[in-house]
């Protein structure tokens, strides 16, 4: 499996210089943005047809515009699209409605579900290519790569794999993991000869330095991608899987 490109947006980090830069001071495990950066406004998406963008919230908006860079265009490819809450604020934001009037917005609630983004944007380019969306609570990292080989196997040359998320509505903050991320980003990976990274069994001392005892979050999985040095990422202290970087020179 190779990255053949990434894109991501997070409020105050929106070059790919500032993420660069963000991944070599990152600490694994430790990248939880502030709430306060979630109040930022989201990102226009001029790309995408005003029918479709105005449908969209925050989140939805963010998501779009990471799909939409153009010096990573879309190519008709399978979408990956992974969230631990999804458009949990829209639907909280009904529930609310719903507690106080008695009834719902249709079109509010139609753009309440998981994949709601995806859609947007894979009809905004008259797409017909599977869209998956997963949420995998703590373990977001490994389920898309686990998905994205899966695709693989079924035949597909490259995948994107998206990933999304916000902190959880003021209301909800007790239940909140310590790890909530206001990050979007999206990897364009590709199976082709001379794998850079694969799915492995943890095992030897060489993962030493990748063990912890709780599984990779998407930020980690992004900061391990922009770092080069790094050799492996442990993903699931449960099924000890590891994502190696192939040493240069070997396939």
């Amino acid at each position: 499996m190779n990255l053949r490109g990434w894109t991501a947006w997070a409020p105050g980090r929106e070059t790919p210089a500032a993420w660069r830069a963000w991944a070599l001071d990152a600490v694994p495990g430790a990248q939880r943005e502030e709430a306060a950066a979630a109040e930022a406004e989201a990102p226009s998406v001029r790309e995408i047809p005003p029918l479709l963008r105005r449908r969209a919230d925050k989140m939805g908006r963010a998501a779009l515009h990471v799909l939409s860079r153009p010096e990573l265009p879309y190519g008709d490819q399978a979408i990956v699209l992974c969230s631990r809450i999804g458009e949990f604020s829209r639907s909280f934001a009904l529930q609310d409605e719903l507690a106080r009037e008695g009834r719902v917005s249709p079109q509010q609630f139609s753009m309440a579900v998981h994949n709601a983004a995806g859609g947007l944007f894979m009809m905004a380019r008259a797409a017909n290519a599977p869209l998956s969306a997963l949420a995998a609570g703590e373990e977001g990292a490994l389920a898309g790569l686990q998905e994205t080989l899966g695709l693989f196997a079924d035949g597909a040359e490259t995948v994107w794999l998206l990933y999304c998320d916000e902190p959880l509505p003021r209301e909800y903050h007790s239940f909140a993991s310590a790890r909530e991320l206001t990050a979007y980003f999206a990897f364009l990976l590709e199976l082709s000869p001379g794998d850079e990274f694969h799915l492995a069994p943890e095992g030897g001392d060489e993962d030493g330095k990748a063990m912890t005892d709780r599984a990779a979050s998407p930020l980690d999985l992004l900061a391990f991608f922009l770092r080069p040095g790094d050799g492996a990422l442990r993903l699931s202290p449960r099924g000890g899987w590891m994502l190696r970087r192939t040493p240069r020179g070997r396939s």
